[in-house]
């Protein structure tokens, strides 16, 4: 698939304030800009840049949509961020690039 354009902002101190929402997170992704609090193996990018496609296709509705999805999962019983089917679609396209 091929890459959008993109652009990745690593930012250490972003570790700490990030992990208050979850644990073990490592990168958000706004619009075209993924953020980071390191720099990202080639799974992980391709991780964010489905989400960077997600922006594209739902435009400024995608953090609405993105919300929705974990309130649906959530209701459903299911776990909020891992049960997102964004976040679903996001760890397929990872599994698809081959891991350094």
């Amino acid at each position: 698939m091929p890459h959008p354009r993109h652009r990745v902002v690593v930012v250490p101190l972003l570790r700490r304030p990030g992990g208050i929402f979850l644990r073990d997170w490592l990168a958000i992704t706004i619009g075209g800009s993924i953020f980071a609090w390191r720099e990202l193996r080639t799974d992980e990018l391709e991780h964010e840049l489905e989400h960077v496609r997600q922006w594209r296709r739902h435009g400024v509705l995608f953090p609405m949509r993105y919300l929705g999805a974990s309130l649906g999962a959530k209701r459903a019983g299911k776990r909020w961020y891992h049960d997102n089917r964004f976040e679903i679609e996001a760890r397929d396209a990872s599994r698809r690039v081959v891991r350094p």
